[in-house]
Parts: C-alpha cells; structure tokens; sequence
C-alpha cells in the first residue's frame, strides 16, 4: 500500500549539539529520515541563511525544494525546483535569508558522506 506523508505528519528533529540543534551562530537544522531503505528518503528544514559546507555523498540524489530559496554556486533555486546531483559530485547550499529552507532528497539507497559538515 503507498505511503502517504502530509504536512502534518512530518516528523522534523533537530540535529546539533543541544535539543533546539542550533549551532554557536544560532542557525539551526531539522532533520528526518522518512526511509532508510531502497529508495532512501530524507526531509531537512534549515534557517535562513544556513550554509551547507561542500560535500558528497556516494549515491546519485535528487532533490526538491519544498519551500524557501537556496543558492547553488551562482544559481537560486525556489520552491518546486529539483536539483539533480551525481554520485561523488561535491557540492554546498546557502539557504536563501528569507524564510527556512525545506527540502526532500531522494536518492536509489542509502548514501557515505563525505566532506566535513
């Protein structure tokens, strides 16, 4: 049977060194792994302005942006819009200082991180 996930049933948890996962800056992160299996599928809510340091991961992803704006390199990127990252590829985002960034990623399974965030 499909799995149906509404907004109100998401389930964001806060990742980071105290239970609010705010960092020393006071930008914060929320974090929820809907599957761990074959398809991996993880929903993460960020501040605004939050920086996601370059890093890879081992598996090709996509990812759709739910709500806010995020910047990759030189391009914006607003709600509704995928982006499509290969395996290995290094990468960062910037949350646009709007509003929180929200977004799903999708990706065949469940991926090795590499970078330093």
């Amino acid at each position: 049977m499909p799995t149906i996930i509404r907004p109100e049933d998401r389930k964001l948890e806060p990742l980071g060194q105290d239970t609010t996962g705010r960092d020393a800056d006071g930008d914060w992160i929320k974090h929820w792994v809907i599957s761990e299996g074959s398809p991996y599928l993880h929903m993460t809510q960020v501040s605004p302005g939050f920086v996601i340091h370059p890093h890879s991961h081992s598996e090709a992803e996509v990812t759709l942006i739910l709500s806010g704006t995020v910047a990759l390199g030189d391009e914006q990127i607003g709600a509704g819009s995928l982006i499509l990252i290969d395996a290995d590829e290094e990468y960062s985002l910037v949350a646009g200082e709007d509003e929180p960034l929200l977004f799903v990623v999708f990706r065949p399974k469940k991926a090795a991180f590499q970078g330093t965030s």
